[in-house]
């Protein structure tokens, strides 16, 4: 472990930010970033934007960029902007956002150096596949991860599924961990009583998405005129074009590719169904925005999504790798406007209860002023949060 200096004005600056918290956000890609993870730290960012805080200076870290073999030099450059900013201006908590395979061995290099420094962090875990990882990695490399996770203040998990999965490994993380789920801006809801049923299918172009359960599924509803569909995303994107294609489909089901913020907007309000047919989840955005904009969903219950989406009241869950249900749970949506206008008014209230922005931001300041304390003194604030949390998902 590299031995980095404590700045000499170090406890001068802390005095001087005991009124305003200096906060910053370790993220993957940065602004505009593909993933899901990198839209909801935008959404959090476009907030602070549009309701400055006196009390909060939020800055961000990118630890991996756009460019994947460059990503050691971008995590460097992280690290280093870490220790930079802290020497300038103090850092009161770090917010680092985990994911598994590399993402994790480069939050490690991150969390090493924030307690070498003596800088509280927050974890907030956003991979549905996690858990495979965690169980899958060799003793060192899980000793590392158990101790990422164990120095944490807090642990940020986006559904109850997640925080069972982290205090069954680290029981001592059983008062740490706090569940916020996802959340976005709420939309005016967008009606279509005219023209085909659109239906919309947000998120990377792969098999574990169950892209080719979702084509299979158009192929068993081909028969029926009264639908187009988008899929938009990265990925295998030539791919799937070709498949639609080889399918006879191309008329009727569009890959635009990947799109950026303000086309899946436009794409939201233009559609009637989103339909996410995975085989692993953690709580994805994508969701989230639909229940925002008043959609039908159709979705796998895998991750946290079973907290969210109740079966034929706020969405239809189909079972994993089927091909069938899902055909025909979207041919019955596409037989009853008034099932899916249903499913998608309850969708709308449930988001904004749970899953609104402004209420998200605020919580989250407080997840990160109790982190920001000592740990003998957190224990009151921590246990609020988590007894929120559980409200929030009953």
């Amino acid at each position: 472990m590299v031995d980095i200096p404590q700045p000499k004005n170090f406890k001068r600056i802390h005095r001087q930010s005991a009124s305003r918290l200096n906060v910053v956000v370790v993220t993957p890609l940065g602004e505009g970033g593909r993933g899901g993870i990198d839209r909801m730290m935008d959404a959090i960012r476009q907030r602070f934007r549009e309701c400055p805080r006196a009390d909060i200076s939020l800055r961000f870290v990118v630890s991996r960029g756009t460019n994947i073999y460059a990503s050691p030099i971008a995590l460097v450059w992280a690290l280093l902007r870490i220790v930079w900013l802290h020497a300038w201006q103090g850092i009161d908590v770090i917010h680092i956002n985990l994911s598994a395979n590399a993402s994790a061995y480069r939050k490690i290099a991150v969390a090493e150096v924030a307690s070498v420094l003596q800088i509280p962090y927050v974890v907030h875990l956003h991979s549905g596949e996690f858990g495979r990882f965690w169980e899958s990695c060799n003793r060192v490399t899980r000793r590392h991860i158990d101790t990422l996770l164990g120095k944490a203040e807090v642990v940020i998990v986006l559904g109850q599924v997640w925080s069972d999965l982290v205090v069954a490994k680290l029981p001592q993380l059983s008062g740490r961990t706090v569940i916020m789920p996802n959340s976005t801006k709420a939309r005016p809801r967008a009606f279509h009583p005219n023209g085909p049923v659109k239906i919309l299918f947000l998120g990377r172009l792969c098999e574990a998405k169950g892209i080719g359960n979702l084509l299979e599924s158009f192929e068993m509803i081909r028969h029926r005129d009264d639908w187009q569909a988008i899929l938009a995303g990265d990925g295998a994107v030539a791919e799937t074009r070709m498949s639609v294609e080889r399918l006879g489909l191309s008329e009727r089901v569009k890959v635009p590719g990947w799109l950026d913020d303000e086309a899946v907007t436009a794409e939201l309000q233009a559609a009637d169904i989103l339909v996410l047919p995975s085989w692993v989840e953690n709580l994805p955005m994508c969701v989230v925005e639909a229940f925002a904009h008043g959609l039908a969903v159709v979705c796998t219950p895998v991750g946290a999504l079973p907290e969210i989406v109740e079966h034929e009241k706020t969405g239809l869950l189909v079972p994993v790798n089927d091909g069938q249900a899902v055909a025909s749970a979207l041919e019955r949506l596409l037989r009853s406007p008034a099932l899916r206008t249903s499913l998608g008014v309850r969708a709308r209230a449930q988001h904004a209860s749970r899953f609104e922005i402004n209420a998200y931001v605020d919580r989250l300041v407080g997840v990160w002023r109790g982190a920001s304390r000592p740990r003998s003194g957190q224990a009151d604030a921590i246990r609020a949060m988590t007894t929120g949390a559980g409200r929030s998902l009953g």
